[in-house]
């Protein structure tokens, strides 16, 4: 009988016909590796545990440390987020479904080329995001949303033309996250894909609802440390402890063979589906080179729709608000070195991992982000899966509950306060956030029913996101940095922009393929074309008619933006102060663009004289992911903890002490604030007794006062 090679993992994947091995067509095939039971448990039990721990910490924080629950808390958690919090919410926000799937795909079809691209290419807009942080601070210090700021300066045709890019962004991402979400959990434990998507979104609805933006905060750290250690361990077992692979020359030597090998073009259509190299238009072929022409074009598109997700996102603008200043660049820096290691750590494990072992997947599955399970299930059975899944639900989730407060806070102050009711009271505000986050976490579940019963993948969605959103990202820029830009240069630009760039893209595909559909418009050269006609245009557009009629603007109206209730702000007043966010704002240019030459241009182009990895060459490398994983993992977990050691020792205080502490501290704060109130002069008065200044002519009944 014949022994099937590379390996025989009890026939699983390749099963003898006569003295012949035969390969499995389709790694998952249709029977599900959990049961529906174990899929179930982790959706609704997570959702329920994430729901009530997290309402619990937010009413901790309310009884021991004061916090009082507003409008303006609810949407900004009280813009006193420090450093590490900040860094670590950058961290849970931007893991998407995709960071962790769609990573590794590009991993199986480009090789290590996938997984640097997909990293540098998503991790320069968080950086240089960090100048348009501290640009808020600086110009608009009350706004709630960037459409706000919008309105504020270019006026009303601008402001519903953004927000209806914003929204458009909120959906996009969105149904990445649940497209990703729910054809996993579908493929795992054979949950309905359908109850999936609604299922999903549950326990974010009920936690938003109870705590804000806040709460969203604390769930993104926990879900951050969740991530981390589920990657710190696929990482180490790739590259260290795994039986079937277990070190970066066992992994580089099955590579090797498994480069050498003759397979079916990822792309029948241009290859007729003959048989050709592994990987057409990488150097010799092989998965291990830098020199990938379509990791190259995958990497140009990363990062033209990453600045979209990024820029025309509320959610990162809502980050950006809610920070401190004196944390506002540091934490957008640290956020994006660490998130770097995600995709680059976990796909330089997973998705070359399913290379090495030679996983019998499908175009399809992988396109539907079921790389990383079908690694992990590889190399660990039904435990594999579990970790994975509770991986990518702690993502979906996380960065889910960041699109219900963005949309939330869209609809909420730039529609019914601007629109609807500009008389607002903070508790009309809060019961209308509330309303939002309800009605949006349902539209979510409805949305990736409709876009699974269309076929569209996770895959294709996020190599499109571009082509639709691009076009508003240099005006969105332009908005805080630059005095000349016009309001009709930033509406003409957006939508010229957004109109070319699908134009363009339909265009090349029919030309290119000779049909238009969801397989022929998801291909590489479209999509090029389509993402860069719509962020090019949109920014050449905008500057072309500043230029011609210059709008000067000195930011004073965006100044004037309001809160809806004033609250006592715990900051140092030279926390303000123009000098030290300037200094802050050189600080994040400097690092910021300083990285980013580093990931985007220096290290390829380093890279490139290397050809084809050496077993040397490729062991340094995967070092370095491993070492980027664990130390990110490290700082993202621990650096949170360590800044808010005081206020976690009072409420641990509190609780194990006199509970009723925080309450006789609002009660004496409600009476001082009555007496003053009652009697203007109540501070003199108070002076007066303690013979610490003068007695006058104007006595005072201080009898009365108790």
């Amino acid at each position: 009988m014949a022994t099937c090679p590379p390996f025989d993992f009890s026939g699983k994947y390749y099963h003898t016909s006569g003295d012949s091995c035969v390969r499995q067509s389709s790694f998952f095939g249709d029977k599900a590796v959990l049961n529906q039971g174990v899929g179930y448990s982790v959706i609704l039990g997570f959702g329920a545990f994430f729901a009530f721990f997290t309402s619990f910490l937010v009413w901790l924080e309310k009884r021991y440390v004061g916090a009082r629950h507003t409008s303006e808390w609810f949407n900004t958690a009280g813009r006193n987020v420090k450093t590490g919090l900040i860094a670590s919410v950058i961290v849970s926000q931007w893991t998407w479904a995709a960071t962790i799937l769609q990573s590794s795909n590009v991993a199986w079809q480009y090789g290590v080329s996938g997984p640097f691209w997909y990293a540098s290419g998503a991790t320069i807009q968080v950086l240089l995001f960090g100048v348009m942080a501290i640009e808020i601070k600086r110009k608009a210090p009350h706004a709630h949303t960037v459409c706000e700021i919008v309105k504020a300066r270019w006026g009303t045709a601008a402001h519903l033309v953004f927000l209806v890019f914003c929204f458009m962004t909120n959906i996009i991402v969105t149904a990445m996250l649940l497209l990703g979400g729910s054809a996993v959990v579908n493929a795992l434990t054979g949950v309905n894909i359908y109850a999936a998507s609604f299922l999903i979104p549950l326990g974010v609805i009920v936690y938003t609802l109870a705590g804000g933006l806040k709460a969203t905060f604390l769930a993104s750290y926990i879900h951050s440390v969740i991530v981390h250690a589920v990657l710190v361990i696929f990482v180490y077992l790739v590259y260290t402890t795994s039986s079937k692979l277990g070190s970066p020359s066992a992994v580089y030597r099955q590579l090797v063979e498994v480069s050498s090998q003759s397979r079916i073009c990822q792309d029948p259509i241009s290859h007729n589906g003959q048989s050709c190299g592994p990987v057409s238009g990488n150097y010799n072929g092989s998965y291990l080179t830098m020199l990938s022409s379509g990791g190259l074009v995958f990497g140009i598109i990363n990062i033209v729709g990453n600045f979209g997700t990024v820029f025309v996102d509320n959610g990162y603008w809502v980050s950006a608000i809610a920070a401190r200043p004196s944390s506002t660049h540091k934490g957008y820096l640290l956020g994006g070195l660490v998130w770097f290691a995600v995709p680059f750590s976990l796909a330089t494990s997973l998705g070359l991992g399913a290379l090495a072992l030679d996983l019998p997947l499908t175009a399809s599955e992988a396109s539907h982000g079921l790389v990383p399970p079908a690694t992990a299930m590889a190399l660990m059975g039904k435990g594999g899966a579990i970790l994975l899944l509770t991986m990518l639900f702690m993502a979906v989730t996380s960065a889910g509950s960041s699109e219900l407060i963005a949309v939330s806070s869209l609809c909420t102050y730039d529609i019914y306060r601007t629109y609807i009711n500009p008389d607002a009271t903070g508790k009309q505000i809060l019961k209308v956030s509330r309303i939002v986050v309800f009605s949006f976490g349902c539209f979510m579940g409805i949305l990736a029913v409709i876009l699974n019963k269309a076929g569209v993948s996770l895959g294709w969605m996020y190599l499109a996101m571009g082509v639709f959103i691009g076009s508003a990202v240099i005006p969105i820029a332009f908005m805080l940095l630059w005095r000349k830009a016009n309001a009709f240069g930033a509406i003409l630009g957006t939508i010229t922009g957004c109109v070319l760039g699908v134009i363009t893209w339909l265009s090349v595909t029919s030309i290119e393929y000779g049909r238009v559909n969801l397989d022929t418009t998801g291909r590489n050269a479209p999509m090029l074309a389509g993402n860069l006609v719509s962020i090019l245009t949109g920014g050449a557009v905008h500057a072309i008619c500043s230029f011609l009629r210059p709008q000067n603007y000195d930011w004073e109206t965006t100044k004037q933006i309001t809160v809806v209730e004033k609250e006592k702000s715990e900051l140092a007043v030279d926390e303000f102060k123009e000098e030290k966010l300037i200094s802050a704002k050189k600080w994040i240019i400097k690092w910021g663009v300083g990285f980013t030459l580093v990931i985007v241009v220096l290290w390829p182009i380093f890279s490139l004289p290397a050809k084809e990895f050496s077993k040397g060459y490729f062991t340094f490398w995967a070092i370095v992911a491993i070492a980027w994983g664990t130390i990110g993992s490290a700082v993202i977990i621990v650096l949170p903890l360590a800044e808010s050691w005081q206020t976690l020792q009072s409420v641990m205080l509190g609780m194990f002490t006199n509970d009723k502490l925080v309450e006789k501290i609002e009660e004496l704060n409600f009476k001082l604030e009555t007496i003053i109130k009652v009697v203007p002069d109540a501070e003199r008065v108070y002076l007066l007794e303690k013979g610490k200044i003068k007695k006058n002519e104007t006595p005072l009944q201080l009898d009365h006062i108790s």
